[in-house]
C-alpha cells in the first residue's frame, strides 16, 4: 500500500518525468479556469454556445490523440530500447497520418459543426442566440486545429521520450498567453466569445512555434533528421497500422460517446451550463490524470523496450497505489470547492449554480475510481494491448455509459443529480474490468522485438 513512497528511485523517476506535465496541467487548469469564467461574464447564452462549439474541438483532438497514442506505444518502447532509427520512422507515420486527418477533417467541422451544436441547443430556452454564440466561436477556434495538431506531434513526442520539461515551457507560455489575451479580446475589445477563440488560435500559433524551435536548437533527432528518408520499414508499419487505428477507433468512439452522453444530459430543460460548469472542473482530474499517464507510458514503456518485463509489472503496482492516494487528495480538493466554483459564473442562473455544485460534489466521490480505469487504460497501452483499451473504453462507453445516460434523461423523470450520480457509478465497473485485464498479465511485452 505504502511500497510506492518507500521506493526512493521509482518516486524520483516518477516525479522527473510526471511532475512537469502536472504543474502544465495545474497551469492549463488554473488559466482555462480564468478563461471560462471570462467567458461566464459575457452571458449565459455565450457559455452554452461555447461549450457546445467545444465539443465540436474536442472530438477533433481525440481524433489526434488516438493517432499520436498508436505510434506513441512504439515510440516508448524503442526509446527504452536506444533506437533512434526506428523512433524516427514513428514520428514520421505521425506526420502522415496528422496531415490526413487535418485534411478531412477542416472542411467537416465548418460544414457540419451547426448542427452538432443545434443538438446541443434546442432544449435551451434561448436556442438561436446559443447557436449564432457557438457558431461564431467554432468559426475561428477551428483555424487553430493546424498549429494545435502539429504542436501536440511535437509535445507528445517529447513526454514519451521522457523530455516533458519542453512541452511544459510551452504551455505555460500558450496558456498564461491565452488568458493575457482573453481579458483585451473579451473586456478591452468587447468582442465576446469570438475574442475568447482569437486567443485560442494565437495562443496555439505560439506554442507550436515554441516547440519546433526549442526541438531544432536542442537537436533532438526525431525533430532534425525526421525528412531525411520518407521511409517507414513495412513490418513497423503493419505494427504502427494496427495499433493506431485500434487507439484511433476507441478515442474517436470514446469521443463520440462523452458527446453523446452531455447531450443525453442537455436533453433536459437549462442545464446546459451546468454541465459546462462540470465539464471545467473535471479539469482538476487532468492536472494529474495527464502526469500519471505520462509516467506509465513511459516507466512501463521503457521497461517493456528494454526487456525488463518483472521490472514493468514491479512499477505497475506502484503506480496503481501511487494513483490512488494522489487521487484521493484531489477529491477532497474538489469537494471543498464545489460550494464556491459555480458562484464564480457570474451569469448562470442560480438554479443551474446550485445543481452544478451537487454534481461536481459526484464526481469528486467516484474520481478514485475514475484514477483505476485511467491507470488500467495507460498501462494495457503501454503494452501494446490496444483491443484491450477498446473494450474497456468505447466498449463501456457503448454497452453501459450511453445507454444508461439516455434512458435515464429521456424516458424517466429522475432528477438530473441522480441521473449523474448512477452514470459516474459505473466508474466502479469500469475499475474492476480494467484491473481484472492487468490481472492477467498479458500486456507484459516488448513489442519492438
Amino acid at each position: 500500500m505504502f511500497k510506492c513512497f518507500k521506493d526512493k528511485e521509482f518516486l524520483n523517476k516518477f516525479i522527473k518525468i510526471s511532475l512537469p506535465i502536472m504543474l502544465s496541467s495545474l497551469i492549463s487548469f488554473c488559466v482555462s479556469f480564468v478563461d471560462n469564467i471570462m467567458v461566464g461574464s459575457i452571458s449565459n447564452e455565450t457559455v452554452s454556445g461555447v461549450y457546445a462549439a467545444n465539443q465540436v474541438s474536442y472530438l477533433f483532438y481525440m481524433s489526434v490523440f488516438g493517432i499520436l497514442e498508436g505510434a506513441g506505444i512504439f515510440v516508448q518502447q524503442y526509446n527504452g530500447a536506444k533506437d533512434e532509427e526506428h523512433i524516427k520512422q514513428c514520428v514520421r507515420y505521425k506526420w502522415y497520418i496528422t496531415i490526413l486527418l487535418l485534411v478531412i477533417a477542416m472542411p467537416i467541422v465548418y460544414f457540419l459543426g451547426k448542427y452538432l451544436i443545434m443538438a446541443y441547443s434546442n432544449k435551451d430556452a434561448n436556442y438561436e442566440l446559443i447557436l449564432k454564440e457557438g457558431m461564431d466561436y467554432l468559426r475561428v477556434a477551428a483555424i487553430g486545429y493546424i498549429p494545435g495538431a502539429i504542436a501536440l506531434v511535437y509535445s507528445y513526442t517529447l513526454r514519451e521520450i521522457g523530455k516533458t520539461i519542453y512541452p511544459m515551457i510551452s504551455s505555460l507560455i500558450a496558456i498564461c498567453l491565452n488568458c493575457a489575451l482573453n481579458a483585451l479580446f473579451i473586456y478591452g475589445l468587447d468582442m465576446g466569445g469570438v475574442g475568447a477563440a482569437i486567443a485560442t488560435v494565437i495562443a496555439r500559433v505560439i506554442e507550436c512555434l515554441f516547440l519546433i524551435v526549442v526541438s531544432k536548437i536542442k537537436k533532438l533527432e526525431f525533430a532534425n533528421k525526421t525528412f531525411s528518408s520518407f521511409k517507414i520499414e513495412k513490418e513497423l508499419f503493419k505494427g504502427l497500422r494496427k495499433k493506431t487505428w485500434a487507439l484511433f477507433i476507441n478515442e474517436i468512439g470514446f469521443a463520440v460517446g462523452m458527446m453523446l452522453q452531455s447531450l443525453a444530459f442537455s436533453q433536459r430543460d437549462d442545464v446546459l451550463s451546468s454541465i459546462s460548469i462540470v465539464s471545467t472542473v473535471s479539469e482538476i482530474f487532468g492536472v494529474f490524470g495527464n502526469g500519471l499517464a505520462v509516467g506509465i507510458g513511459v516507466i512501463i514503456g521503457s521497461s517493456l523496450g528494454a526487456d525488463r518485463l518483472d521490472e514493468a509489472r514491479d512499477a505497475n503496482k506502484k503506480l496503481i497505489w501511487l494513483g490512488v492516494w494522489m487521487s484521493l487528495l484531489f477529491s477532497v480538493i474538489i469537494a471543498a470547492l464545489s460550494p464556491i466554483i459555480p458562484n464564480l459564473f457570474s451569469e448562470v442562473n442560480l438554479s443551474q449554480k446550485e445543481l452544478a455544485s451537487k454534481l461536481i460534489l459526484v464526481f469528486a466521490v467516484v474520481l478514485v475510481f475514475q484514477t483505476l480505469a485511467l491507470i488500467s487504460y495507460f498501462t494495457l497501452r503501454a503494452g501494446g494491448r490496444t483491443l484491450a483499451t477498446l473494450i474497456l473504453d468505447t466498449g463501456s462507453m457503448i454497452f453501459l455509459y450511453l445507454p444508461a445516460s439516455w434512458i435515464l434523461a429521456v424516458f424517466t423523470n429522475i432528477d438530473m443529480l441522480y441521473i449523474f450520480m448512477i452514470v459516474r457509478g459505473l466508474d466502479i465497473l469500469k475499475a474492476v474490468v480494467g484491473l481484472f485485464l492487468l490481472k492477467k498479465g498479458k500486456w507484459v511485452v516488448n513489442i519492438t522485438v
